[in-house]
């Protein structure tokens, strides 16, 4: 089987990322480079989009164009990208030959992709498990497969709902974008879980994970601690109280072990999302 995710940087156990000693430099030359021939095309399928969907949003997202481990620091390079852009790259059919295109004109791959940075999340119980979500059948990717907390850090949360083109990069002070970054994996732990954000512990990083199947897509990976146990944590999510409850059916715990076992052979492998797959991988590999 081709492997659904592969990663990018992986942080050794030696090492502690967080909040503190990751740095970010965003700038428009970490954008997404323009392609003649493909972004009349992307701009005709979301104005289609537009019209058999009016509420659909083309919302902003970080655009990872680097990342890069030194010392006891990480640097991200990141740009700005939107919905739009993606659908139009990462999530289109002409995905591969935009790949092909940036290897021949920039030797990068990713050269003409949107890569909105994701984020997702090992979230362990006092009783040393595992969460994990089913996600629902309405989900867009990945429907009905089992997948980790996650999401995207939001440039609105700084900003506000501001359309990309209008956003001034100056506004997004490198700091406060490192703060999003770690703000928004908690923040999706409390949306989609019920977890209050008391019971949870700073996000520790563990490295970058690419999705093969939405084009390379990244997603940065962490660890969080929970103080509550694996009863407790499903108490609350079955409550169905939370933001996000519409994205996920069912709550499934996975002892510590179990989850470190886990390879493509393993029965649950098949059930995971390309994204629970890659943060798995990097969880492993922090071990």
């Amino acid at each position: 089987m081709e492997n659904e995710s592969i990663v990018l940087l992986s942080v050794p156990c030696t090492q502690q990322i967080c909040e503190s000693n990751t740095h970010v430099v965003i700038n428009e030359k970490f954008n997404r480079r323009r392609h003649h021939a493909y972004d009349q095309q992307i701009n005709a399928n979301w104005d289609k989009r537009v019209r058999e969907n009016p509420k659909i949003f083309n919302g902003t997202k970080f655009r990872l164009s680097s990342v890069s481990f030194s010392g006891n620091a990480l640097r991200l390079d990141l740009g700005l990208t939107c919905y739009k852009d993606f659908l139009g790259t990462n999530w289109s059919e002409n995905s591969k030959s935009l790949a092909n295109d940036g290897v021949r004109d920039f030797q990068d791959s990713q050269a003409y992709m949107s890569d909105p940075l994701g984020v997702g999340a090992i979230v362990l119980t006092t009783d040393n498990k595992v969460m994990f979500l089913k996600r629902s059948k309405h989900c867009a990717e990945a429907p009905e497969l089992w997948d980790v907390p996650g999401g995207h850090p939001e440039p609105q949360e700084i900003i506000g709902k501001i359309p990309l083109e209008e956003i001034k990069m100056p506004e997004l002070n490198d700091q406060r974008v490192v703060r999003e970054l770690y703000d928004s994996i908690l923040r999706e732990v409390v949306d989609e879980v019920n977890v209050p954000i008391s019971f949870l512990s700073q996000p520790n990083f563990i490295g970058v994970a690419q999705n093969i199947s939405a084009g390379k897509r990244p997603s940065s990976e962490f660890i969080i601690s929970c103080s509550l146990s694996s009863t407790e944590v499903r108490d609350l999510y079955n409550k169905g109280s939370q933001e996000e409850a519409e994205e996920s059916t069912h709550i499934q715990f996975v002892d510590r072990e179990t989850v470190l076992d886990l390879t493509p052979d393993t029965d649950m492998w098949s059930t995971l999302a390309p994204s629970a797959k890659g943060c798995i991988m990097l969880y492993k590999l922090h071990n």
